[in-house]
């Protein structure tokens, strides 16, 4: 969660953007308004909290490895 550049809020949610050039002209980031002063600015998107869980990649990196060796280990034994 981006901070106020005006205020140091850190009551801030995403804002819409207000059309595709603002959207191309701000790449990678994302249009933010806070709560307590009102201020809309630019700052990078909150990334998915998910995808930078190491839990949750081990798990994913886990399930493709022992998927690989299942269909490695049934073709050996088909064959």
């Amino acid at each position: 969660m981006p901070t106020c550049p005006r205020c140091d809020g850190t009551d801030c949610r995403e804002s819409p953007w207000k059309s595709e050039d603002e959207r191309r002209a701000h790449e990678g980031e994302h249009a933010w308004r806070c709560l307590s002063c009102v201020h809309r600015f630019h700052a990078p998107a909150a990334r998915s909290r998910w995808r930078d869980n190491p839990v949750v990649a081990a798990v994913g990196g886990s399930t493709l490895l022992l998927t690989l060796a299942v269909i490695v280990i049934l073709w050996i034994w088909k064959h």
